[in-house]
C-alpha cells in the first residue's frame, strides 16, 4: 500500500485541475464565529484559501462537513457558556440550547454556512454507494467514523484533503494539504 503525500499548505503548488476537500477544521479556522481560535493556523488557512480562490480551483463540500462545522461551532460556544455560567455536567440541550445566546450563535453559524456554500461546490455524500466494509475497517483501525468517510470520499474522487487533523497521517493513497 502506498503512503500518503502530506504537504504543508505553505509549500503546496496548486495545479488547475485539482479539486480540494477541506475538512471541518479548515472551515473552523476561516468561518467559526468565535474569534481568536488558533491564530497562526487561521492565518495559514486564510492564505491557502486565498491562493485556492485566486487559482479558481474547485472546493468540494458535503453535508457531513456542514454538520461537523455547525455542531463544532455551537459546542465550542457551549463550552465557553458553561465556564462563564459555572455549569457542570451535560446541560447542552436542557439549559444552553434554548438560550438567547445559543439562538444568536446559531444565526451566526448559519451566516457562516452561507458564506462557505458561496465558495464551495456541493457534492452528495453517496452513502448508498459507499464501501462500508472499507470505511469501517479504517474506522476500527485508525480514525473516527467521519474521518474515515472523508478519507474514502477523497480517495474515490481523487480530491486533495485540506486538514489540520493528525488522524490524517494514517490515510494512504491520497494527497493531503496540511495546515
Amino acid at each position: 500500500m502506498a503512503t500518503n503525500n502530506i504537504i504543508p499548505v505553505k509549500d503546496f503548488e496548486i495545479k488547475s485541475d485539482q479539486v480540494f476537500f477541506p475538512d471541518n477544521n479548515f472551515w473552523m479556522f476561516l468561518y467559526c464565529p468565535i474569534a481568536g481560535y488558533e491564530q497562526k493556523k487561521q492565518e495559514s488557512a486564510s492564505k491557502f484559501f486565498a491562493y485556492l480562490l485566486s487559482r479558481k480551483n474547485m472546493i468540494a463540500i458535503n453535508s457531513l462537513i456542514i454538520s461537523e462545522f455547525t455542531n463544532a461551532s455551537l459546542r465550542l460556544d457551549y463550552s465557553f457558556w458553561k465556564e462563564e455560567n459555572q455549569k457542570s455536567g451535560n446541560v447542552y440541550k436542557k439549559e444552553y440550547f434554548q438560550t438567547d445566546r445559543a439562538k444568536n450563535m446559531r444565526l451566526l453559524i448559519s451566516d457562516s454556512v452561507k458564506k462557505i456554500l458561496r465558495v464551495a461546490t456541493r457534492f452528495p455524500d453517496s452513502f448508498n454507494n459507499s464501501n462500508m466494509d472499507s470505511i469501517l475497517s479504517v474506522y476500527r483501525d485508525h480514525v473516527d467514523y467521519n474521518d474515515s468517510v472523508i478519507y474514502h470520499d477523497c480517495k474515490r474522487h481523487n480530491w486533495i484533503l485540506v486538514t489540520n487533523d493528525r488522524d490524517s497521517d494514517f490515510f494512504t493513497d491520497i494527497v493531503i494539504a496540511k495546515i
